[in-house]
């Protein structure tokens, strides 16, 4: 089921994972022809938590700990992010869905809960909406839910304005890295990224792999997936249990309506105080213990 990791990968993720106080074990997987890797601690029902964009698995560090004492938490690096490989295509949120529900079945589970913030929020939603039957609750951070167009402000949608200069001015290597560096400091509101932070963040952006993932995704976004919602929302019903927390100080979110009531079975939208865009480095005891309330 699984590749080898290489002795430099080794060294790699056994230093990032030193001071999670919980073992934390790392594996290889082939998804689509491609070596996905995923880092995984605890034991019991499955729990998937999905990174966000200019990040990688790490970015749960301070929460794992806590959610292993209860689940098996897996946490993938996005095909293209961390250290999964990329490919020429494949950034439609329909195939990273794919690719979550493929893990799945090369792990043998059946159903999961799952959690997906920035990147892994639209991923968690086109998942749970086609395949509602292997996910027994959802949770969304950091982001817009697929009905936003019914009763949004207009600036729900210029304000992410890196979307658009990254989808059309994204080959610049000095850009990517430039917005990368921006958003690490722009959307964090309680407390800061540090230097070594930053560079285990800057370190895998700058490959290769995870500069095409970056241009693709945000075309993507932009010429299929925001037509795509516009035009089918009304036809589109969410059956999983959904809990869906944006930082109440996070720019990107800011403004999001609550049309989700007409079109969902169970779901509410809740703010996170004091929080902006990465909540499980700003707020990360509340956000494990909301995330251990809502999943029983």
């Amino acid at each position: 089921m699984t590749t080898s990791l290489t002795n430099s990968q080794i060294a790699e993720l056994t230093a990032l994972s030193a001071d999670i106080p919980t073992e934390v074990r790392h594996h290889f997987v082939r998804i689509d022809g491609l070596r996905i890797h995923y880092a995984e601690a605890g034991a019991g029902e499955p729990l998937i938590l999905l990174h966000g964009w200019p990040q990688h698995w790490w970015e749960w560090r301070q929460v794992i700990a806590p959610l292993a004492q209860r689940y098996r938490v897996i946490c993938p690096d996005i095909r293209g992010l961390g250290w999964s490989e990329g490919s020429g295509g494949g950034y439609s949120f329909e195939r990273l869905a794919r690719d979550l529900v493929e893990l799945l079945d090369r792990l043998g589970v059946d159903r999961a809960r799952v959690v997906g913030r920035d990147w892994g929020l639209v991923i968690g939603y086109r998942a749970c909406l086609n395949w509602p039957e292997r996910f027994d609750r959802f949770v969304a951070l950091a982001g817009v839910h697929p009905w936003t167009i019914d009763g949004v402000r207009p600036a729900v949608f210029t304000r992410p304005w890196h979307v658009y200069a990254l989808a059309a001015l994204g080959r610049s290597s000095a850009l990517q890295a430039a917005l990368v560096r921006r958003s690490l400091r722009a959307w964090r509101h309680r407390g800061r990224f540090s230097a070594a932070e930053t560079a285990t963040y800057l370190s895998r952006m700058r490959t290769p792999s995870a500069h095409l993932a970056t241009i693709d995704f945000n075309r993507n976004v932009l010429l299929h997936e925001v037509p795509h919602f516009a035009r089918h929302y009304r036809m589109i019903r969410l059956r999983v249990p959904t809990l869906h927390l944006n930082g109440a100080c996070d720019p990107l979110s800011d403004g999001v309506p609550d049309s989700y009531r007409d079109y969902a079975d169970d779901m509410r939208l809740e703010r996170i105080p004091d929080c902006g865009h990465f909540m499980p480095e700003e707020q990360p005891q509340w956000l494990a213990d909301r995330l251990l309330t809502f999943f029983g």
